[in-house]
């Protein structure tokens, strides 16, 4: 016999979380005592969207991450947060606090009650792969064991939500792990991977497309691997940028349909063999569905399917496929060919402007940076900024929901101790989360906040073509309010006053925020693209 909650953070803890990201409640209280006693540090941050923010940065990460937060009030506050995570497959563990067992019975109208008792678990089921309210002790440990075993499996959110009055209780433990929820059938196997191979021999332009599954399944350096016995040019989606790192000679850029370098479209559109690996075919990733990609000529494997040219099968766990794949026998061809990524930016002359701050940034991102950006022109700006390592840029190209990278910079620098985490934000996004820096000042944090100034929702504002009170946001001394909520502020107008400051701030143990003052009008390439194809959209 074991603990329920105790027993819950003895498993987790044993998967690599050591962090919990969360904000107590009354209903969450016996829990946090029971976090508490645990080996898994409690991260209290200031509002739940964040929360889950943070958490959500942390799994994509290490794999596994946790959320600890209370009854609805929390719960429901954590929704779209958790939500994203479902959307771009990020292995996330909610645990909530809830009324006890004992309550639902005798007492019908308490506090953060929605409809029924039951009203937070049903939505949660909407946003997750599993979810259970566990209480019964002869069935709670298989319920755990199943949410993580999902979790671990496809990469996605689960619920588990504890009674208060269960949080100690006396639970019997499963006698044998819970079986394997997808198994790779060797015939299968052995078919996919031969078309595989005949259609790759035949190709003399083959291309890798390489998406965010790459990194979430930890098969990285098997695709470097299968990339080098190839020798064939190597691209990724903007979800899964730097999947493949980005300084290898191979990478090419990012494929983003017509939005994306030109030079990397033509690449891909022209293969007359795409290996697509990983890789969500969204409309972001496809700039707007622009992409023009023949299924006659695609090898498209992720964790939900794989494809080659118009057969599908079955059977064939994703990261077998990869593995086996990389060890089998392959054609090579000459990578001296290949031109290596090219940003599209070139450095401002007085002033600071978009391509300026992005050729800075570039040349001052090394191996120890991670970066994570947030939704509008930061996230598109992401096309024409090389990292030096993989798997070192995080960012919400699917969801797209505006408040990730400032939570998510301290989700990742807790994951990664080692790297020093930017957030590129803009204003609207900061106003949203930004407050969630007095957590980085608690915990001794020291990211680097490159916030886009400019008084706007500037990829609204470039997507409408038009001036609008609707897009125009509030602004704000922000170098001043780095000062005031713990850390040190730079207000930056030109390319020089940009470098001194990110010299600065990467010898401090505070947080900076570097406050870039830009114009409305002055976007990244891809944000430029992006809004003419928008235009044409509506008018279509």
């Amino acid at each position: 016999m074991v603990q329920l909650a105790p027993h819950i953070f003895q498993l987790l803890y044993a998967q690599g979380v050591h962090h919990a990201f969360g904000i107590p409640g009354d209903f969450a209280l016996t829990l946090y005592d029971a976090l508490a006693d645990s080996q898994i540090q409690p991260i209290v941050m200031t509002h739940e969207p964040a929360v889950g923010f943070a958490a959500d940065a942390y799994a994509r990460i290490r794999g596994l991450g946790l959320a600890v937060i209370t009854y609805s009030v929390g719960g429901l506050n954590m929704v779209n947060a958790t939500a994203g995570a479902y959307a771009e497959k990020s292995p996330l563990v909610v645990l909530s606090g809830s009324p006890g067992v004992r309550e639902r019975r005798e007492k019908d109208l308490l506090h953060h009650k929605v409809k029924t008792f039951d009203t937070q678990r049903r939505v949660y089921e909407e946003v997750t792969l599993y979810a259970v309210t566990l209480d019964d002790p002869k069935t709670a440990d298989a319920q755990i064991h199943h949410a993580i075993n999902y979790a671990l499996t496809f990469k996605r959110p689960v619920y588990l939500e504890i009674p208060r009055d269960m949080v100690y209780a006396e639970i019997e433990e499963t006698e044998q792990p819970p079986n394997p929820l997808k198994q790779t059938k060797p015939q299968a196997l052995a078919e996919v991977l031969a078309e595989t191979t005949q259609m790759l021999k035949a190709a003399t332009s083959p291309v890798i497309l390489v998406g965010v599954e790459v990194q979430r399944f930890g098969l990285q350096e098997t695709v470097v691997a299968l990339a080098e016995r190839l020798g064939v040019p190597v691209c990724s989606t903007l979800l899964g940028k730097s999947a493949f790192p980005e300084a290898h000679p191979q990478y090419v850029g990012i494929y983003n349909g017509e939005t994306g370098d030109l030079r990397v479209r033509d690449l891909v559109e022209k293969s007359d063999c795409l290996l697509m690996v990983g890789a969500f075919m969204t409309d972001i990733n496809l700039g707007l569905f622009t992409a023009h990609l023949d299924p006659g000529r695609t090898i498209y494997a992720t964790s939900e399917r794989i494809a080659i040219k118009y057969h599908q099968y079955g059977d064939v766990l994703f990261e077998d496929f990869v593995k086996q794949l990389a060890q089998s026998s392959l054609p090579h061809h000459d990578p001296a060919k290949i031109v290596p990524m090219q940003p599209r930016v070139a450095p401002s002359v007085g002033a600071i402007s978009m391509s300026g701050l992005l050729y800075e940034l570039n040349q001052f991102i090394d191996r120890e940076t991670l970066l994570v950006t947030d939704v509008g022109d930061p996230l598109f700006s992401a096309n024409d900024i090389k990292m030096q390592e993989g798997s070192s840029f995080l960012c919400p190209a699917y969801y797209a929901s505006m408040g990730f990278a400032v939570p998510g910079a301290i989700g990742a620098q807790l994951a990664t101790p080692f790297s020093r985490a930017i957030a590129l934000v803009g204003d609207g996004a900061f106003q949203m989360t930004g407050m969630e820096l007095v957590t980085a000042k608690r915990l001794g944090l020291n990211p680097i906040v490159i916030l886009i100034d400019n008084g706007c929702y500037a990829s609204l504002r470039a997507m409408a073509h038009q001036q609008s009170n609707l897009v125009n946001i509030s602004s704000l001394d922000y170098a001043k309010l780095a000062e005031v909520l713990g850390g040190q502020g730079f207000t930056v107008k030109t390319s020089e006053e940009l470098r001194k400051a990110l010299h600065v701030a990467r010898e401090s143990d505070a947080f900076s925020i570097l406050d870039v003052h830009l114009s409305p009008d002055d976007v990244s390439p891809t944000l430029t693209r992006l809004s003419g194809l928008f235009a044409q959209t509506l008018k279509g």
